[in-house]
Order: C-alpha cells, then structure tokens, then sequence
C-alpha cells in the first residue's frame, strides 16, 4: 500500500499546483473535489491491513463533505453571482507556479528536519501536506476572489488533514470530524453571504433610477 500512498500524496501536491495555475472559478472546484476524493481515500491507504471503523468513518465523512457537500455549495453560489473566471488575480500563471515549486521544494526541506512521533507508513506523508498548506496559503493570498480564496482556505485544511492522518493513532476522530464540519459551515456562510451581497447590487439600480425620478418630479 505504499506504493498508493506515495501516488496519492504526489496527486495532493499537483492539484493544489494546479489550482494555482487555474483561473476559471468553476474549474477550480472541481479540481478542490478531485483533490479531496483522493484525499478521502488515505485512511483506507494507511490503514489497509488493519482498517477499523474510524478510518471508514472518516473516509466517508470527508467523501460526503469535501467532495460532495462543499463543491456544491460552492457551486450554488457562483449560479447566485455573475462571477465564472478570476478577473484580476495579483500574480501571473508562470509566476505562481514558480512560487509554488519553491514552496514545495521548501516545504521538502523543513520536512527533512521535523521530528514526527511514531512511525510513518510513507516518507512523503508529512512533506506532501506541508506543501498542500503553502500552496493553499498562496492561493489565499494571491486571489481577489472571494471564492478563490476560500478555496485556498479549504486547500491548506486539506494539508492538515494530511498531516493530522500522519498522526492518526493520536487523533480522535472528533477532531477530524468537527474540522470537516467547521469547514462546511463556514462555506455554508460564505454562500450565504454573497448571495445577499448579489440580491443587494440587483436592487441598488432599481432604487437609484427611483430616487431619479423623484429628483426629475
């Protein structure tokens, strides 16, 4: 299972790399999802010879969440904003994919010096969720958009939960459960919240032309 492991922290770091390099919003979840699917399937990876109800737990939980309830909101609130692409992100593609491999290369390198508690099943574990966390700070940072950047928020989490399933053993499963859960509330909000700030840009001209036509009578 190492060999999967390994193949499944490698295709972590490159959609968090290609988030980067992606600029139509609807894009960009749909790459968030993908990366969360295999996400999801790390429990199953580590835990393959012994797989006992939390890991199924989890998988499922982070399935149902992060690829399924989270893209979706996602994507009811970009159907509620007239908004498909980022318009003016702060970088250039090349420009952020070259910060990006320095990150990951950076992100190898502090790897090599930390001290983890306890055996790792693989040796890309711990470096490939730093990476996930600096490539989702960078889109963080990076991103005018609203949406944007809550994926970026969203791909950093996915780098925790990484480095969290490092740590599986010493984890309760109430914590992985209750960031999943914060996280699906807090998009849950943002949705909430543009779709107001939208309803309120609809009726701003209709109140404006109103006021005009008072001033004219």
């Amino acid at each position: 299972m190492t060999a999967w492991i390994d193949a499944s922290c490698i295709l972590i770091v490159f959609f968090s790399l290609v988030l980067l390099a992606t600029y139509r919003i609807v894009g960009m979840i749909k790459i968030f999802a993908v990366q969360s699917l295999v996400l999801s399937a790390m429990p199953f990876f580590l835990h393959a010879d012994a797989l006992a109800g939390r890991d199924i737990l989890i998988g499922i939980g982070t399935l149902i969440l992060k690829v399924i309830v989270v893209p979706n909101i996602l994507m009811w609130a970009m159907r509620h904003v007239s908004m498909r692409s980022e318009v003016k992100p702060l970088i250039g593609v090349s420009l952020s994919i070259l910060c990006g491999a320095l990150l990951i290369s950076g992100a190898f390198w502090i790897a090599g010096s930390l001290k983890v508690p306890g055996a790792l099943i693989s040796d890309l574990v711990v470096p490939c969720s730093l990476a996930t966390v600096l490539l989702g700070f960078l889109l963080l940072v990076t991103r005018t958009r609203a949406v944007a950047q809550v994926l970026g928020y969203l791909v950093m989490e996915n780098g925790i939960f990484l480095f969290a399933l490092s740590l599986f053993d010493a984890m309760p499963v109430l914590i992985e459960m209750g960031i999943l859960l914060d996280v699906c509330a807090a998009v849950f909000i943002m949705a909430i919240v543009m779709n107001h700030i939208n309803e309120e840009f609809e009726h701003a001209p209709a109140s404006v032309s109103r006021s005009k036509m008072g001033e004219t009578f």
